[in-house]
């Protein structure tokens, strides 16, 4: 990592959920505010709508709506460029969805997301979910404590989770169907803050990694062996994203000052499903 990150854009309330659409415009939720912004360029922040929740991590689909976890409103958000808002995903089994906290598009246009709230050491009830393209909801893994960031391998074939509470981020393989086939434990943060939160991986595979209360971003090999580290003015990161030139700038998002910071990377990082 050879430059320090900048400030990018200022003045958000607990900023989170960074995500690009084709265009290249970065779209980061308000999880205090209650509301999408749109950052067109360099500290050129507006309001692009208010979900009338607690949004948290967000991706974009390939028809360009924003697809949004609510944790407030238990529920997938699908967010349509004129900003109109339908919840896509409620529940499963006739349960309500607890609180999703973030996702990840595969390219089947399916997607996974997380499902963490209420969960903790002692009572280890989250869950990680898969919706097919046709809408059909799968879970996925379960008995977790918050998990937390959830993202795909650049080939598709392994769902990595951040689970908070345990510092632990865990590589699931998938099958045929997009299903968790089989599991194991990819890395684990060393103690210190409170734990691993929104995660990226580059075109070779690193995991990007931020970690909320450390201030910083922690860069992870395929291995799961920590290689280098990203230092921010904040000590709350809460999720990061690639975009820019080129895709290889990194962005994160960082709710103790409020703010977004970028930083140039030596490795482009994977385009998403809803940026191609």
């Amino acid at each position: 990592m050879a430059e320090k990150p900048k400030l990018y854009a200022s003045g958000l309330d607990f900023p989170e959920g960074p995500a690009f659409d084709k265009n290249g415009t970065l779209h980061v939720v308000n999880l205090k505010g209650g509301t999408v912004s749109q950052i067109a360029s360099r500290k050129r922040v507006s309001k692009f709508v208010h979900t009338d929740g607690a949004p948290n991590g967000a991706q974009f689909a390939a028809n360009g709506h924003l697809f949004v976890c609510d944790a407030k409103r238990q529920a997938i958000l699908d967010i349509a460029p004129d900003g109109s808002i339908e919840e896509a995903v409620t529940g499963c089994d006739d349960e309500r969805l607890r609180g999703p906290n973030d996702l990840i598009f595969s390219d089947d246009g399916g997607y996974y997301f997380t499902d963490p709230a209420g969960s903790s050491l002692d009572n280890p009830i989250g869950a990680v979910y898969r919706v097919d393209p046709d809408g059909t909801l799968h879970r996925c893994a379960q008995n977790l404590a918050f998990p937390n960031g959830v993202c795909l391998s650049p080939d598709g074939r392994r769902l990595y989770v951040a689970e908070t509470h345990t510092r632990h981020i865990h590589e699931f393989a998938l099958n045929a169907s997009g299903m968790c086939a089989a599991g194991r434990l990819h890395s684990e943060l060393p103690e210190g803050g409170e734990g691993p939160d929104g995660m990226a991986v580059d075109e070779e595979g690193m995991l990007y990694v931020a970690w909320y209360g450390m201030g910083k971003v922690v860069v992870l090999d395929k291995w799961g062996a920590m290689v280098d580290e990203i230092a921010l003015p904040g000590s709350r990161p809460t999720n990061v994203a690639f975009g820019g030139k080129e895709h290889r700038f990194l962005y994160i998002t960082e709710a103790e000052t409020n703010s977004v910071y970028a930083v140039k990377n030596t490795t482009p990082g994977h385009r998403l499903y809803g940026e191609r």
